[in-house]
């Protein structure tokens, strides 16, 4: 595992469909990464950018994107980002979809929370 640049996130991000990750979320998310507010890792199995932030009392690791190279990307991913999170001491994971479908694949362990956020505790 690697941790990537925002110049590295800000390409792989542009190069999906603007109705997953337009323009303006490409551009806030690699800032992020640059202004050192988030964190991107890659893998050969694909890319996932995270984000320390506080939910209630309690911290949160956030996916503000993860980018699959290979499919079977997230089940093979997943205990790495438990680990992160667990080492920068998170009591949960979440991300929004961006996609439909996340509800079908998702273990039992996650969670709805709105209409499009997934969480699970870490």
């Amino acid at each position: 595992m690697y941790v990537e640049s925002a110049k590295f996130v800000h390409t792989v991000l542009a190069g999906l469909p603007r109705a997953v990750c337009p323009p303006s979320d490409v551009a806030d998310i690699a800032a992020q990464c640059d202004n050192d507010d988030a964190i991107a890792f890659s893998t050969d199995d694909g890319m996932f950018v995270v984000q320390l932030r506080p939910f209630g009392d309690e911290l949160e690791l956030f996916v503000l994107a993860a980018v699959a190279f290979r499919f079977g990307a997230f089940e093979r991913q997943e205990p790495a980002v438990l680990d992160i999170a667990r080492d920068l001491g998170a009591k949960t994971v979440a991300f929004q979809a961006r996609r439909r479908g996340w509800g079908r694949r998702l273990g039992p362990e996650w969670f709805r929370r709105g209409t499009d956020e997934f969480v699970r505790d870490v």
